[in-house]
């Protein structure tokens, strides 16, 4: 199950907070998700996030060629942020 020690309200403010939670990447580009993951509950629970948490959903999936607004040097940034995050969770 995906968990996040960051599912408390408030904690997940902007796309960016969602982009940098490890268990919310994962859970985006696992194409085998567990029915009722914990990220599933989290967004029934908050739909006051619903728009931030399917904004960073696009941004994870949104093809190399479509623009998310964020500038190159931080396109490249969240890329090798999310490639060594994944990196050392498969060494663990």
């Amino acid at each position: 199950m995906y968990k996040t020690e960051n599912m408390n309200i408030g904690m997940l403010n902007t796309v960016e907070d969602f982009l940098k939670d490890d268990s919310f990447i994962r859970y985006v580009l696992d194409g085998s998700k567990e029915k009722d993951s914990d990220w599933d509950i989290y967004y029934e629970k908050h739909p006051e996030d619903r728009d931030t948490f399917e904004e960073a959903k696009a941004v994870l999936l949104a093809p190399s060629d479509i623009d998310s607004g964020l500038l190159l040097s931080e396109k490249e940034d969240l890329k090798n942020w999310i490639l060594e995050s994944i990196e050392v969770k498969t060494e663990i």
